[in-house]
């Protein structure tokens, strides 16, 4: 795997590509929170994801690491850089199996709207090589779907853990 450069959770706001989704979903801040660290489980609401490793020392937490599978081709090391339970998650990516992929890096923010629900903004920032930088050009507005999608899926997914338990 190809390794990236690091960059900071703020990167995010002025990364070259950038893709977001907002959903209001009906949950605590703390649901969300325990949904988005429940990294095994990810391909259950995430439908582009297949497969999450967790692996290093720590499970969870700044510091912590993951490797998920995507779409079956591409595979992407990660390291947590906010963990913020009942408001921010993110990462950078360390490495990746993606030719000419520079930098990037992910985060949700969970806004409690009260009434149990939240508001939650999954946004990814993303720098690639050419010819990467024109394929991005070209794929935001999917990227942008798959993020809004994957929201989509984690109200129901969250409603089902709450109702297993």
């Amino acid at each position: 795997m190809g390794q990236l450069t690091r960059q900071p959770p703020e990167w995010i706001h002025s990364a070259p590509f950038q893709a977001s989704a907002t959903r209001e979903i009906e949950a605590s801040p703390q649901e969300i929170f325990a949904a988005l660290a429940d990294h095994e489980r990810w391909p259950e609401w995430f439908s582009t994801i297949v497969r999450v490793e967790r692996f290093g020392e720590l499970h969870e937490g700044v510091g912590s690491n993951r490797r998920v599978f995507i779409n079956k081709r591409v595979a992407v090391d990660e390291e947590f850089n906010v963990w913020e339970p009942g408001e921010r998650w993110g990462f950078v990516v360390l490495s990746a199996t993606v030719p000419g992929l520079k930098s990037m890096t992910e985060l949700v923010t969970i806004d409690d709207l009260g009434d149990g629900r939240c508001a939650v903004t999954y946004k990814m920032g993303i720098e690639g090589k050419f010819p990467l930088s024109l394929l991005l050009k070209g794929a935001k507005g999917q990227m942008g779907k798959n993020l809004g999608d994957a929201l989509d899926n984690l109200g129901p997914f969250i409603a089902a853990r709450r109702d297993a338990d």
